[in-house]
């Protein structure tokens, strides 16, 4: 049973936390960093020699936070990478078990065992090692692997897993999404060792947001709504052409996105020689690069309840209309206050990503 602590953090937190099961003292701060498809990680400091005693490389941090009711997000289980011990505080570093599926010994994936299954049901599998929980992730994508998709050979846990994830992208025939909306699943231990693997619909015309922030938020601290622009992955004109004949191609312009951005120009082949075809796919590919990829940061009073893929709201004069997107990353700090910096976003398909999409 770790010590709680219910006055020397921000906000009148608790905080449990043990170390190979043994009670654990003195934690002066707590940080939370946490980004999709990667570890979790956490950071504490420490201030007496008993705590620091207890602490030892490949040894079972575990910590839980709250104010009453538990919050989720903040339940950690991981491994101790780091320890930095100094004369006053010392610092302790774990991260959770994916990083064990990154550092995995090499496994041989089949092909035999790959074809035709579901991309969902391999990750899964892949993800079930080391006390990670895979008892939440169920459901499938019906997305279908193939021996195109160069998934096999012998590899690392999390490399398969990663290769799977490049090939995990939804498309939508319906009502609530525009044909080319595309989006990918994404995974991460969102809460002490169960491993999620989801889809934030954040295009879906019937998506809700489980908070609204506005720049004039009480709750937001520091620059406020901080977006970042990205025209890295920007195209405004696109040409299209057949493999079978390089003098059968199309080029379209959006010239309101050069005026604005300048020229960046992309070339892709189809195995088609129909003009109509290659011309289509130009369109929708022009549509879906001409503008920037936005991001955007904000650091924020309690707001650590939040957790990866769940879904804010923005309203912020500088948007046409409010938007919703996914939080991708966080960092939360717990110490003589309670912070926590969100990044929201969801970065565009890459072209090669985007083309296939178009051509299933």
């Amino acid at each position: 049973m770790g010590l709680t602590i219910s006055d020397q953090l921000a906000d009148q937190v608790e905080i449990e936390a043990t170390i190979d099961g043994n009670q654990f003292l003195t934690i002066s701060k707590v940080l939370y960093k946490a980004t999709v498809n990667e570890p979790r990680s956490v950071t504490i400091q420490i201030s007496d020699r008993e705590s620091l005693q207890k602490a030892r490389l490949g040894g079972v941090l575990k910590i839980n936070i709250g104010r009453g009711d538990t919050i989720h997000n903040l339940e950690f289980e991981g491994i101790i990478k780091v320890i930095k011990p100094s004369n006053q505080t010392h610092t302790i570093v774990a991260m959770d078990r994916i990083t064990s599926l990154a550092t995995s010994e090499f496994r041989d994936f089949k092909q035999s065992d790959i074809v035709g299954q579901d991309l969902y049901f391999l990750v899964t599998d892949a993800a079930d090692y080391r006390d990670i929980d895979i008892s939440d992730a169920l459901g499938g994508s019906g997305l279908i692997a193939n021996a195109d998709m160069n998934l096999a050979g012998l590899q690392k846990r999390k490399d398969f897993i990663d290769k799977c994830m490049d090939f995990m992208i939804r498309s939508y025939d319906d009502d609530f999404h525009d044909a080319t909306d595309f989006l990918r699943y994404r995974y991460a231990i969102r809460s002490g060792n169960k491993f999620d693997l989801y889809l934030a619909d954040h295009k879906s015309k019937a998506a809700q947001a489980v908070l609204k922030i506005s720049e004039d938020d009480a709750n937001i601290t520091g620059q406020g709504i901080v977006a970042q622009i990205d025209t890295t992955r920007l195209f405004n004109s696109v040409t299209a052409q057949s493999k079978a004949d390089a003098n059968i191609f199309v080029t379209l312009n959006d010239e309101s996105s050069i005026n604005q951005f300048g020229p960046s120009s992309t070339l892709i082949t189809l195995d088609t020689t129909n003009r109509g075809i290659l011309e289509n796919t130009a369109y929708e590919t022009l549509q879906a690069f001409s503008t920037p990829t936005v991001s955007y940061a904000i650091t924020m009073h309690n707001a650590e309840w939040l957790g990866l893929g769940d879904l804010v709201q923005l309203d912020v004069p500088m948007l046409e209309k409010d938007v919703i997107l996914p939080v991708v990353a966080y960092e939360t700090e717990i110490g003589d206050t309670l912070v926590t910096k969100l990044t929201l976003g969801e970065p565009e398909l890459n072209l090669k990503d985007f083309v296939r999409q178009l051509q299933l």
